[in-house]
């Protein structure tokens, strides 16, 4: 393992410092689920959203496992790149990758939301089981609870059984079926996410820009593969999941790409325009 240098020393320190004194308040019979949703990063149209969490919420974790992967992540590559970049320029790699994350992270939020506000319009103009279900095909609500304790899942059934069967009243129909529907995207829109995942997807795509014949594994992978090829696998299967949104993955995979592509970006345009010693300069697929 490399020495820390400076930057990477202080943000572990921050990351870990803010882990513990969340972990540790609730055992003095302090109440940190507040703090923690409020430094939390929420959609700008939830009535959670505060200005403070664009940075706030890269220093919170959900876990021990969430903050020790990220900081295991952060003082394996990050030394690396702060002793070749210089300590300013790797906090800008950090906080651009970061912003990174949190800029597809919205850009894909908005245009689930907006299709999710297209059926409902859709549902409230001809509100049949066809444009009901356009709605819950589209997403995945395995796992949700109401405040009653019913599943989402079964209450769903319910609306969907009374549009088949056309049972009771077609106004009360058409009023359940826009709460259940407007409930969701509610909800979806209170999503938090936390944690320094998307910055540190930029120093991992940064680090195979400067470094692509450096062999990496995973953990439960132990195959070493060349970053060019490792980097590239690793964004596949986030694309992958964050797509399917299957109900046990509450990871926000389109922050993770969202850092990779802002930080290896950055990464891109510093090593044309400084190329570290010794590697190749390309242009147009030609080594010279």
């Amino acid at each position: 393992m490399p020495p820390l240098t400076p930057v990477v020393k202080n943000l572990l320190i921050i990351n870990v410092a803010v882990f513990a004194l969340l972990f540790l308040l609730p055992y003095l019979g302090i109440d940190t689920g507040e703090l923690s949703d409020y430094l939390a990063l929420h959609y700008p149209t939830s009535d959670r959203f505060h200005p403070i969490q664009l940075v706030s919420h890269f220093f919170v974790h959900g876990g021990l496992a969430h903050i020790f992967f990220n900081m295991f992540g952060l003082v394996m590559f990050g030394p690396l790149l702060e002793a070749r970049y210089g300590s300013r320029r790797f906090l800008l790699l950090y906080l651009v990758a970061a912003a990174g994350a949190v800029a597809l992270h919205f850009g894909y939020t908005w245009y689930q939301l907006n299709y999710l506000e297209e059926c409902i319009a859709a549902f409230q103009a001809r509100p049949t089981l066809a444009n009901f279900n356009a709605f819950f095909d589209s997403v995945n609500i395995g796992n949700l609870f109401l405040d009653n304790g019913t599943t989402v899942t079964a209450e769903v059934a319910r609306i969907q059984s009374n549009l088949v069967l056309s049972g009771g009243d077609p106004e009360r129909n058409l009023r359940e079926g826009v709460s259940m529907m407007t409930e969701y995207l509610d909800w979806k829109a209170s999503v938090p996410m936390v944690g320094a995942s998307g910055a540190l997807y930029g120093i991992v795509a940064a680090f195979a820009i400067l470094y692509p014949d450096f062999k990496l594994m995973l953990i439960f992978l132990p195959v070493p593969i060349k970053a060019r090829y490792f980097v590239p696998i690793l964004l596949a299967v986030d694309l992958f999941l964050g797509i399917m949104e299957y109900s046990w993955d509450p990871i926000a995979h389109f922050a993770h790409l969202g850092g990779a592509v802002a930080g290896g970006l950055l990464a891109f345009i510093w090593y044309r325009t400084d190329p570290p010693a010794g590697a190749r300069r390309w242009d147009r697929g030609v080594p010279r």
